[in-house]
C-alpha cells in the first residue's frame, strides 16, 4: 500500500518534565525532511503547542485528508496516548497509523499488541524506513518495521543503523509553526547512539548503543542555514557531543573560519566529564558555546560505580570547576536514591552542588524504566512500591512520589531528599536570575522570584505576554 499524504503528530505531555512543546521536535523534523526530499506530501500537528487541542487535531485531519498518520511517542502517559489513537481510529477508520519514537523502540511488538489501532511500528531510526513504507515497499521487505498480518504482529528484525549521517538532510522545519515554540534556540543533533551502560538510562534502548557522528562540515551547513535566517541561538541535544574530542575541536575551528559571529550554543543534555578536557572546554567557549550540563548523578565514587556511570568524582570535580572558571552557565544533574545510596550519600550530592557557582542544580526522582538494568534489579529485589503500568502514566522526574524503597533509603527518606534537593534547586534559580538582572537594582530579588514562579511559566506560554513583557525586559537588561 502506498501513502501519498502524511500527517506527522507529536502528542502532549502535560504535567510531566517533558512539559509543553517548548522546543522543536528534532526526530520528527528529520522524518519530515526525508518526506520532503522524496516528494511525499506531509503536514505537521504538534499537540504540545498551546491551543493545539484534540479537537484541533480532528479538524486538521478533516482539512488535510491524510492517508497515514505518523506519530512520535515517549513512554510517559502512554495509556492516554493509546486512548487517543483509538479515538482517531474510531473517527477515521480508513486512516492507517504508524508510531515511532522512544516508546515504540523500547517496547516494540508489545505496543501493537496493547493498542490494536496502531498499524505500523517504526523501530529506532525512521528517516529511511518511513519513506519506504510511504512508497509502498512490500511490508516483509522493510527491515525495522512492525506490522500486522491479520491478527498476528510481525517484526521484520533490526534495521542496520545509518552510518553515514551526512547523507541525511537536517531538519528545516518547513511545516512547523516556528514562531509558536517557547524556546528561541534551534535544536541540533550532531551524533546518534550511546555506547555507555548506565543502569538507569533507557536511551540505549530508545536510540541504540552504536555511536555515529556527523562530520563537522555537515554541521556547519546546518548552522549556516539558520545563520542566514538570523538565528544565533542553538541547543545541541546530543547524548555524547564530546565523545570524540578532536571532532569538537574541528567544529570550533570551522565556526570561526565560516565567520559565524555572536553564536550562543548550549548543551542541555549533558556531556561526560571524562571527555571534556580544559583545553576543549576553553576552545568551545571561544567558539560560542556558553552553556553546559553535567550528569553528575551522585556525590561519591561508590554510587557512581553502582550505577555504572563509567567515571569518577575526581573527573566530575575537575570538569565542573573548569567549566565554571571559563564562564559557562553550568547545569548539574543528580539522581535521588540510586542503588546503595543512603541519606548521607545524598548529602554528598548536595554538598557537591554547593561547592560550585553553577547556574542550576537539579535533583531527579529515580524512575526505573522497563528493560533497563535498574528495573530488573528493583523487580528482582522487590524494591518497587509502584508498578510500571501506574508510574509510567503518572510519574515524573520532578514530582515527589517515589517509585522505589530500598534498605538504604526508604520511600519517606526519598520524599525528604526530594524536598531538600528542590529547595537547593530554587536557591540556584533565584541566584542565577539575580545575577542576570544587574540593571534592576533593589528589585532584583523580587523580580527573580517571580521569573521562576509557576505564574510566570504560565504567562510565558502566551505569545502576547512574551511580546509585551519578555522582549522589553530583555532589551532593558541588555541595554539596547
Amino acid at each position: 500500500m502506498k501513502f501519498n499524504k502524511v500527517l506527522l503528530i507529536r502528542f502532549p505531555y502535560y504535567g510531566t518534565f517533558l512539559g509543553d512543546a517548548s522546543s522543536l521536535p528534532v526526530g520528527l523534523g528529520y522524518v519530515a525532511e526525508s518526506l520532503y526530499d522524496n516528494k511525499i506530501e506531509y503536514d505537521v500537528f504538534d499537540m504540545g503547542l498551546s491551543g493545539n487541542t484534540k479537537k484541533g487535531l480532528f479538524e486538521k485531519i478533516n482539512e488535510f485528508k491524510p492517508d497515514l498518520l505518523g506519530i512520535t511517542m515517549m513512554t510517559m502517559h502512554y495509556k492516554a496516548h493509546y486512548q487517543l489513537i483509538d479515538e482517531l481510529k474510531d473517527r477515521f477508520p480508513s486512516l492507517k497509523v504508524a508510531v515511532g519514537g522512544p516508546h515504540l523502540s523500547t517496547f516494540r511488538e508489545q505496543v501493537l499488541s496493547d493498542c490494536k489501532s496502531i498499524d505500523y511500528g517504526v523501530v529506532l531510526e525512521g528517516d529511511e524506513l518511513f519513506v519506504e513504507l510511504c512508497k509502498g515497499k512490500e511490508l516483509p521487505a522493510i527491515s525495522g518495521l512492525i506490522y500486522r498480518d491479520n491478527e498476528k504482529v510481525i517484526y521484520n528484525g533490526n534495521r542496520p543503523f545509518i552510518d553515514d549521517l551526512d547523507k541525511i538532510s537536517f531538519p528545516r522545519y518547513r511545516k512547523f509553526e516556528l514562531d509558536r515554540y517557547l524556546a528561541l534556540s534551534i535544536p541540533i543533533h550532531t551524533t546518534r547512539g550511546c555506547p555507555y551502560d548506565c543502569i538507569y538510562c533507557p536511551v540505549g534502548l530508545a536510540i541504540g548503543k552504536k555511536f555515529r557522528a556527523r562530520s563537522p562540515e555537515h554541521i556547519m551547513e546546518e548552522i549556516g542555514y539558520w545563520y542566514t535566517l538570523g538565528k544565533r541561538d542553538f541547543l545541541v541535544w546530543d547524548d555524547n557531543f564530546t565523545l570524540i574530542q578532536d571532532r569538537v575541536f574541528k567544529i570550533c575551528d570551522l565556526i570561526e573560519k565560516r565567520g559565524f559571529k555572536g553564536l550562543s550554543i548550549g548543551i542541555p543534555n549533558g556531556i561526560r566529564a571524562d571527555k571534556a578536557s580544559y583545553e576543549l572546554l576553553k576552545r568551545m567557549r571561544e567558539a560560542g558555546f556558553d552553556m553546559l550540563s553535567f550528569g553528575v548523578e551522585a556525590g561519591n565514587d561508590r554510587i557512581l560505580n553502582n550505577i555504572k556511570k563509567g567515571t569518577n568524582i575526581k573527573s566530575m570535580e575537575r570538569a565542573v570547576k573548569d567549566a565554571c572558571d571559563l564562564g559557562y552557565d553550568v547545569f548539574l544533574y543528580f539522581i535521588i536514591g540510586s542503588p546503595g545510596e543512603t541519606w548521607n550519600d545524598f548529602q554528598e550530592s548536595l554538598n557537591f552542588a554547593r561547592r560550585y557557582p553553577a547556574a542550576e542544580a537539579r535533583f531527579y526522582t529515580l524512575i526505573p524504566f522497563p528493560h533497563t538494568e535498574l528495573f530488573k534489579w528493583a523487580e528482582k529485589n522487590n524494591y518497587l512500591i509502584r508498578q510500571p503500568e501506574e508510574y509510567l502514566n503518572t510519574a515524573d522526574h520532578f514530582v515527589n512520589k517515589p517509585c522505589l524503597s530500598t534498605p538504604e533509603m526508604s520511600a519517606e527518606e526519598r520524599v525528604k531528599a526530594f524536598e531538600a534537593g528542590w529547595k537547593l534547586t530554587s536557591e540556584f534559580k533565584v541566584r542565577r536570575k539575580i545575577r542576570s538582572l544587574g540593571k534592576f537594582g533593589v528589585f532584583k530579588s523580587t523580580i527573580a522570584r517571580f521569573l521562576i514562579s509557576n505564574t510566570y511559566k504560565q504567562l510565558y506560554k502566551s505569545k502576547l505576554f512574551r511580546y509585551l513583557v519578555v522582549l522589553p525586559l530583555r532589551k532593558l537588561k541588555s541595554g539596547s
